[in-house]
């Protein structure tokens, strides 16, 4: 009889302790618990992030691709871009006739594009250079790129843009994406043609 009392006590300790240790959530499952919800706080951000206004999206959103899908869109335009600034490139032939300032109309679609773009950058300057090929002194090219990128700021500015927000540089001839020049000596139109070019500098935020 003492035998099986002992036998009874055991058998409780052990349901005492087993139950104590069952208890004890182990720790995975308290790290499983955790990350399930910070996957749902990361869902939640997300949709509060697609009801925010449509100007403070674009000020999240990658500049580089915007520009992308504005140059894929719209004929005469590149884009490249570094850390710090995405360059939208226009090419002149399309902005002006030749040796001219003035925008050609047929430009003006493209324009308001980059001028909505332009818009969307949430903060820093935009510079707009103007760039020529190396027909000609490079004194003459300088100041014909300067009269270009001041028209192209004028407009952007008739157009929305904010003045205080725009700055305009003239390189004339001395930053060539291309050669002016085959390596036999003989002229590249299609090079110079790249050369003629208006850029967009905007500064990635």
């Amino acid at each position: 009889m003492a035998g099986a009392t002992k036998s009874s006590l055991a058998i409780v300790v052990f349901l005492g302790v087993a139950s104590s240790s069952f208890a004890q959530e182990p720790p995975y499952h308290r790290e499983i618990r955790d990350l399930k919800a910070t996957v749902l706080d990361l869902k939640a951000t997300a949709l509060d992030l697609k009801g925010l206004p449509s100007d403070l999206n674009s000020a999240v959103s990658d500049l580089s691709a915007k520009a992308g899908g504005l140059a894929a869109r719209h004929g005469g335009l590149s884009v490249r871009h570094d850390a710090t600034t995405v360059r939208l490139s226009m090419t002149g032939d399309i902005l002006f006739d030749f040796d001219r300032a003035d925008i050609r109309s047929a430009a003006e679609p493209t324009l308001t594009d980059i001028a909505r773009l332009v818009a969307s950058v949430p903060a820093g300057t935009i510079v707009i250079e103007g760039h020529t090929d190396s027909k000609g002194s490079a004194r003459y090219n300088q100041e014909l790129s300067l009269r270009r990128a001041q028209v192209v700021a004028q407009w952007l500015v008739r157009h929305g843009a904010d003045k205080a927000r725009l700055s305009v540089k003239a390189l004339g001839d001395t930053r060539p994406i291309e050669p002016n020049t085959l390596k036999t000596g003989a002229d590249n139109p299609e090079g110079r043609a790249l050369n003629r070019r208006v850029e967009f500098v905007m500064p990635k935020q």
